[in-house]
């Protein structure tokens, strides 16, 4: 398993969030259809009303950026000969790994500590 501040980097950026949470609900998308998914949520419109050009621009830093900093961080498996992006089996460890971090940090946050006199 990667680092947890791999996985903090991966998950920094909203339009890397949106993807994963798209790939919760499906083991694997390709990589249009996730593209498609990120653009109506960003733009939180129906598909039909944006311009075929946003959605070209949203798969474009997919591919070269989103996914593979995702990939790095063994969220997600980029399948390049079928435009295929799969969920990896460390989908949920990981993601509930670094859900357990921030409510650690939340419980921290919560302390009542005094100042030392």
């Amino acid at each position: 398993m990667c680092s947890l501040d791999t996985v903090f980097r991966a998950l920094s950026d909203e339009r890397r969030r949106i993807a994963v949470s798209c790939l919760g609900a499906h083991e694997s998308l390709t990589l249009p259809d996730v593209a498609e998914f990120v653009t109506e949520r960003e733009r939180a419109k129906p598909l039909s009303s944006i311009d075929a050009t946003v959605v070209r621009d949203v798969y474009l830093s997919l591919y070269h950026t989103h996914v593979p900093i995702l990939e790095e961080a063994g969220v997600v498996r980029y399948e390049q000969e079928r435009d295929l992006v799969v969920r990896t089996d460390q989908y949920r460890p990981m993601l509930r790994r670094a859900g357990a971090e921030i409510a650690e940090l939340r419980a921290v946050q919560h302390l009542d500590l005094e100042p030392n006199d």
